[in-house]
């Protein structure tokens, strides 16, 4: 594909940033060509400390590659640790592939972040779908470009969307049908909503994808060309059989080559996903199910004595709950996810306790770094992580602290508040007793408007305050990440906000308003409705105001790190020539080495701890120890007796393949 001459300016900004420390600006998306060609040049530009990998093609023909940037580019053995940056997976979030270019940019102006630290930046994972935003007509589809059956029958890719109305845009028909379950929302007749039987409202309209129903199965648009979704390609809880989730984990080229990318780079210690979800902001969620019958539990005899349970019964996870409360350490949380994990309840499924609390810490801490950079203004909360993503994948499985940023999401539309009612904010300021006292009715309305499980009561939360299984405050966090329920009106939040800003700030451009139609096959219909990508990606002047505010908060969680030293060493003379030596393993940084995740999993490789000199007898511990575990800035303690007849000089070293090393030596002064 050729290069527009527009595009020419930012290859030399690049090299001008590298070389002068320019400022480049960002006023418009880039194809995924364009950002191949951007990478490479870079790497050009920069050869002492920048390099490209290849790693495959897509179904479409589109290279994905990877830049490699630090100080051992050319080495093939690596000794630094590595932190993986992977943009818009699922191809349908413009705005992240943009965050790792400008990511690019800022690597090379700061020496201070990649002079000990190798930087992996994947930009465009999907390129196939990340196409599709410069395509007409405009669709989103986080496909790639293989060949899939969607619907199983005798065709493949028979039946996908048509630009009927000649707009250059893929939206919705409205179709006036006795079966249809959808009404126009009261005051807001663009925005549609399911009918509330419960007050009486009956179905007028279907809805359905812009297009013609070519395959004449009375569906419409449901086998589009393409193809497998990269963004959710990853094996931890895989979707088989699920929507756009291919064949198997890793089945498409460009997922197994970023898989066998990070498999063979332990030295990755961090993994950072630019998109729709957002771990900063919100941890990790926990909730799910996982596949161990959790009616039926036998308890393993070595822990039986533990929690006082007998080990030739089995036990509900209730049963269980109950047992383990009396015997954890006063204020240590106690749910399903920490059972499982005690006694190893086939895979895990929700982020450990351990890890929870430095996710819960930072997300305190980036609030704040938003409200500092003026990014804190209400908006909508980003969208949940998706079984099979990077993100989960790399917490759960490759065992390292894994992050999101989403950058944006539309502004949220205020809804007018009765001084009285009670909001999550209001909720995190009260005390249990406080929140108690309002009594059941105001509670079971608050969990109502805050879109609470239908099942989840106010006898039931009581209880659980009062028996300190939560408080007011994690109450508060877990209501801000539910979705929010329709306004009173009946509208989605997301769809009212989406109208809401393409009115004031889109000049109506993200919202297609209902027009009539003649469908070959339905008769009269209407088209309109939410303009593809406009809720997911501002308009290019804001882009640069976003990426300058966030992209810093990457830089800080790099320098948290777990960072392996060797502290305090000690050597004390036994006679002789006998020597007791003491050697502090430490982690100098914030996150423990490994995470409570990794440490379950065993993936991650422990410190590997060596002593070595010249005619040293090892009467006490080993030549070579591992030190598997080491809190986050916590220590370790290495031991050894050794004989040295002679003086002679020792050196310890402490290894890791993803959190830096260090070694210390030291004078033995031999027998007397």
């Amino acid at each position: 594909m050729k290069h527009p001459r527009r595009f020419l300016p930012l290859f030399a900004v690049l090299i001008l940033v590298s070389n002068l420390g320019a400022q480049t600006t960002f006023d418009r998306y880039h194809t995924p060509a364009e950002f191949n060609a951007a990478f490479r040049d870079f790497a050009r530009a920069n050869a002492a400390f920048a390099k490209i990998h290849e790693l495959a093609k897509s179904p479409g023909g589109r290279e994905v590659v990877l830049l490699e940037i630090g100080p051992e580019v050319g080495k093939t053995e690596k000794k630094l640790p590595a932190v993986f940056i992977g943009a818009n997976f699922e191809g349908s979030v413009p705005l992240a592939g943009e965050a790792a270019l400008f990511l690019v940019t800022r690597l090379a102006e700061k020496l201070e972040v990649r002079k000990d630290l190798t930087w992996y930046v994947l930009g465009c994972p999907n390129p196939d779908a990340a196409f599709r935003y410069f395509a007409k007509p405009l669709r989103l589809d986080p496909g790639n470009d293989r060949p899939w059956n969607d619907d199983m029958d005798d065709a493949i890719d028979e039946d996908g969307p048509e630009d009927l109305d000649g707009n250059g845009l893929i939206t919705t028909m409205r179709v006036k049908d006795p079966e249809g379950v959808w009404v126009p929302v009261p005051g807001q007749p663009r925005l549609m909503k399911r009918a509330d039987w419960a007050k009486g409202e009956k179905g007028i309209y279907k809805l359905v994808s812009e297009g013609l129903d070519n395959d004449k199965d009375g569906a419409y648009n449901e086998d589009p060309p393409g193809g497998v979704n990269i963004g959710v390609q990853f094996p931890h809880l895989f979707g088989y059989f699920a929507p756009g989730s291919g064949s198997w984990p890793g089945s498409e080229a460009e997922s197994f080559a970023i898989l066998k990318f990070v498999n063979e780079h332990k030295e990755i210690g961090l993994s950072i996903v630019f998109g729709g979800s957002n771990f900063c902001l919100n941890p990790p969620r926990g909730g799910r199910r996982g596949d161990a019958d959790l009616n039926q539990i036998r308890v393993p005899k070595d822990m039986a004595g533990f929690i006082n349970a007998d080990p030739d019964r089995t036990y509900t996870m209730a049963e269980l709950l109950e047992l383990v409360k009396p015997v954890v350490p006063p204020g240590m949380p106690v749910d399903e996810s920490m059972i499982a994990s005690f006694l190893g309840l086939g895979a895990a499924v929700n982020p450990l306790p351990e890890d929870l609390k430095f996710y819960k810490e930072l997300s305190d801490k980036y609030k704040e770094f938003l409200k500092t950079n003026k990014l804190d203004a209400k908006r909508l909360e980003p969208a949940a992580d998706k079984d099979g993503s990077f993100e989960l994948y790399a917490y759960y499985q490759l065992g390292v602290p894994s992050f999101a940023l989403d950058f944006w999401t539309l502004p949220e539309v205020p809804e007018e508040k009765k001084e009285s009612e009670i909001t999550p904010e209001k909720l995190e300021k009260m005390t249990n007793d406080e929140f108690i006292a309002l009594g059941e009715e105001k509670i079971d309305a608050f969990l109502k408007s805050s879109g609470a499980p239908a099942e989840f009561k106010a006898k039931q939360v009581i209880e659980t305050l009062k028996g300190g299984q939560t408080t007011t405050k994690q109450m508060a966090e877990m209501m801000k990440q539910m979705p929010k329920p329709p306004s009173e009106e009946g509208s989605d939040p997301r769809e009212k906000a989406l109208l809401a800003w393409s009115d004031k700030e889109l000049e109506g451009k993200g919202f297609v308003d209902w027009k009539p139609f003649k469908h070959p096959a339905l008769g009269e219909v209407e088209i309109g409705g939410a303009v593809p990508f406009a809720d997911s990606t501002p308009p290019p002047a804001r882009m640069e105001p976003l990426l300058q505010g966030q992209i810093p908060w990457v830089f800080e969680i790099a320098a948290k790190m777990a960072r392996i030293q060797i502290g305090p060493v000690k050597a004390t003379p036994l006679g002789g020539g006998l020597y007791e030596i003491e050697a502090w393993i430490e982690d100098a940084g914030y996150f423990p080495y490994p995470t409570a995740m990794g440490r379950r999993n065993n993936r991650i490789i422990p410190v590997v701890v060596t002593l070595e000199g010249k005619g040293v007898e090892f009467i006490e511990g080993k030549q070579r120890s591992t030190v598997p575990a080491v809190d986050g800035n916590g220590r370790q303690k290495v031991r050894w007796i050794v004989q040295a007849p002679k003086p002679v000089k020792i050196e310890i070293k402490a290894v890791t393949p993803n959190a830096w090393r260090d070694s210390k030596t030291l004078d033995l002064g031999g027998g007397k």
